[in-house]
């Protein structure tokens, strides 16, 4: 279905210069420039939800959207958001917010997934019988801010722990990586999940985004989503999860510059990352949630939303941070195992 989609002018430019203003506050606030001014909460984070909730279903979108949620007999509706246009894809879709249903697309009985607007098809591989390898990659280089990795570590192993007992999954666990270590451990191919936890961030003067890994005497070493995509591609990977800072975001003038959406873009077929800066409490409970929801073979669009509505569980509703995390995925039905 083919509907309109305007940008100035009338109703739907107000609603664009509002969404435009929330969304670089709420960059402005997270980045320490806020001067003052907090992060959208509440009413403000509703309406905000409503004014993304129209824009991304306008006038028979809408409808077809209606008639697909009155004909959903069973389980949740599966929403795949891909833009062309870079300005539109870095906007947080996932805020969302239904004002007839009264609530948010990505917590109630919808999964809001995304995808990148690229030529390239997901990576192909039959399943690999036996064990499912899940490598976690833990980057804590000197002079960076600790993480709480011993706890998302500890969540993973608990989510895991059940597949691990039957011999059907295998935890291996990396710490000082460095990007040679990296690319010579993903060269063997053995490799099915890359967890990684450590800081990432979105360069505006470079224009591009970048994980942090250590460098051979365990100082921070940037690895830009040009360089990581090298080195993560190809792999036989089929999951993806960048628990770090910015990872989820993407250029304005060139979405896959960023980190999720380059690897997206050059077939990794599901990434999980961070479209904001994040909790250390909150990337823990996400991913423990999601990873024990794919372990009980849950597909990745519920998982992704049970997790979401765990984390507004834990933190609250009236906040952002359950819509920080970010899933990119070309088929939300796909489970991991």
């Amino acid at each position: 279905m083919l509907a309109p989609f305007p940008r100035r002018g009338g109703a739907s430019g107000a609603r664009w210069r509002r969404i435009i203003r929330v969304h670089e506050r709420t960059l402005a606030v997270l980045d320490g420039r806020g001067r003052g001014r907090g992060l959208p909460q509440g009413r403000e984070l509703r309406a905000f939800g409503r004014d993304l909730f129209e824009t991304l279903l306008p006038g028979d979108v809408r409808r077809l959207y209606d008639v697909a949620r009155s004909q959903r007999r069973s389980g949740a509706l599966d929403l795949v958001f891909t833009s062309m246009l870079d300005w539109v894809a870095d906007k947080p879709w996932e805020l969302a917010f239904d004002p007839q249903r009264r609530e948010f697309l990505a917590t109630s009985s919808v999964n809001l997934v995304r995808n990148a607007y690229t030529a390239v098809p997901a990576d192909s591989q039959q399943r690999r019988r036996g064990r499912l390898r899940v490598l976690v990659v833990v980057s804590r280089p000197r002079g960076k801010q600790p993480l709480d990795s011993r706890t998302e570590t500890n969540d993973l192993r608990r989510a895991f722990r059940s597949l691990v007992d039957a011999g059907r999954a295998e935890l291996e666990l990396v710490t000082r990586p460095t990007a040679a270590a990296l690319q010579r451990r993903l060269a063997k191919g053995d490799v099915d999940v890359l967890h990684f936890v450590g800081h990432g961030h979105f360069d505006e003067a470079e224009r591009e985004g970048f994980l942090v890994l250590e460098d051979e005497r365990g100082g921070p070493r940037p690895l830009g989503a040009e360089a990581l995509r090298q080195v993560v591609c190809q792999r036989g990977l089929r999951l993806v999860f960048l628990n770090a800072c910015e990872t989820g975001r993407g250029g304005r003038s060139d979405w896959t510059r960023g980190v999720a959406p380059a690897l997206v873009a050059a077939g990794v077929p599901v990434v999980v990352a961070n479209q904001y800066a994040v909790l250390d409490v909150a990337a823990t409970v996400f991913a423990r949630e999601l990873y024990a929801q794919l372990a009980s073979r849950r597909a990745l669009g519920d998982a992704a939303r049970e997790a979401r509505i765990a984390l507004a569980r834990e933190l609250g509703a009236s906040r952002i941070d359950w819509a920080v995390p970010v899933v990119f995925a070309r088929d939300p039905r796909e489970p991991l195992r």
